[in-house]
């Protein structure tokens, strides 16, 4: 370990670190080889070998069925709502802590969003609080498996079985995690990866759907390809539909990419287990909880947090400490999502059924007071999968700049 005495480099001291990071995302001529071969193939979208051939191993590789490949992300839940008969006016349970295209997609098929608090340790959903928040209206349960950490699955899945709901993962974090030895994505009735520019496995932007249930999947295969059956006449649209379709330039730099991913995961997953092990020893850090059950994490997010009771700074101040010092640190989510904005938009506008959105939520939305997930917004700091990457010979910078940093809060030395 580094000395990390000395003045901060915010302040114009050394940086604890000066070297860069592994730039992301990563490639080499292999994506360029790929890329060329699916010009010169003539097929570059409906058609092509490389969507169906990503659906197959995508899928594969978490123990699903049936992968259904898409635009994006957002859309991949949207779809998954859709096929998983999520109606209009619809209550779907999920979490506060995530990015807002989780609740943008319950909004987006005219569901509402109902928001429960988080567990501390693990920052997903807390299975404690969903009964409580069930109505007659509630259809769906949305975990999350944020920063690539799954969800208690057990209990979801037993809360949904016992009420008769469906459960959507967004897994958009979390390829290749595992709860139980089982990967996450089809754990539910259905879950949705993305793989938009910062994630792991990336094309700069395209989503996922995975499936066990038949039904499910040709409603969703439906859906993402204009209302069309599979196998069916090309102007036959037996259903309601919209092009979601993921491009074969896409698929062919994330069939290449998969190629890459488990020892691009291996790599990030050893930094992981360095990060968890030498700050659990950093004065005023709260690391994750351990839970034998998360079998393998993604590793797109180590979420590190501040004990508030030795810290009375923002945590904005700590962020741009440890940026100062060489270390890409991230705030993270620093209000809850139902303290966003975008949701004013929807307070008075009509519904398809000509209400009022602001009628249909159980709770308006600035009335929400969640603690636990509202302390996590104020002291977690994320260490990105970029900065994972670099593997475990390198979290040593990571380390001493958290010594340095905190030391000089504590003391008074970091200035608010």
């Amino acid at each position: 370990m580094k000395s990390t005495s000395g003045k901060l480099a915010i302040e114009g001291g050394h940086p604890v670190r000066s070297a860069s990071w592994p730039a992301w995302p990563v490639w080499d001529d292999s994506d360029e080889r790929v890329l060329v071969e699916a010009l010169r193939s003539g097929k570059w979208g409906v058609g092509g070998e490389r969507v169906p051939e990503l659906e197959c191993q995508f899928a594969g590789l978490h123990d699903a069925r049936f992968g259904v490949a898409c635009c994006n992300g957002t859309i991949a839940l949207q779809i998954a709502l859709i096929a998983a008969g999520i109606e209009p006016g619809d209550h779907v349970i999920t979490t506060p802590y995530t990015f807002m295209a989780t609740a943008l997609s319950i909004l987006a098929v005219d569901a509402i969003p109902v928001f429960v608090d988080v567990e501390p340790g693990t920052h997903n959903i807390d299975p404690n609080q969903i009964e409580a928040a069930l109505t007659d209206r509630t259809s769906a349960i949305m975990p999350v498996h944020i920063g690539g950490r799954p969800a208690d699955m057990d209990r979801i899945n037993d809360i949904a079985r016992r009420r008769g709901l469906k459960v959507v993962e967004d897994a958009a974090q979390a390829w290749l995690a595992s709860w139980n030895a089982t990967p996450v994505g089809a754990i539910g009735d259905a879950g949705t990866f993305s793989f938009q520019s910062s994630k792991n496995l990336t094309a700069g932007e395209g989503g996922m759907i995975l499936t066990n249930d038949e039904d499910l999947f040709q409603r969703a295969w439906s859906y993402h390809n204009c209302g069309r059956r599979l196998g069916g006449a090309w102007y036959d649209h037996a259903y309601a539909g919209m092009n979601y379709r993921l491009t074969e330039l896409q698929a062919a730099l994330l069939l290449n990419g998969l190629a890459r991913l488990p020892e691009q995961q291996a790599r990030r997953q050893a930094a992981m287990a360095i990060l968890e092990r030498d700050l659990a020893g950093v004065p005023g850090v709260l690391m994750p909880d351990r839970d034998e059950r998360v079998t393998a994490h993604a590793c797109h997010i180590l979420m590190v947090r501040l004990d508030q009771e030795q810290f009375s700074l923002d945590k904005m101040r700590i962020v741009q400490a440890l940026q100062a010092e060489g270390i890409p640190a991230h705030p993270g989510y620093t209000v809850p999502l139902y303290k966003q904005d975008f949701f004013d938009w929807f307070a008075d506008r009509r519904t398809p059924a000509g209400g009022i959105w602001n009628e249909l939520f159980p709770i308006p939305f600035n009335d929400y007071s969640l603690p636990v997930c509202e302390r996590l917004c104020a002291s977690t700091i994320w260490i990105k999968q970029d900065v994972l990457l670099a593997g475990p010979e390198q979290m040593s910078d990571v380390v001493d700049a958290f010594v340095k940093v905190l030391e000089a809060a504590r003391e008074g030395r970091l200035s608010g």
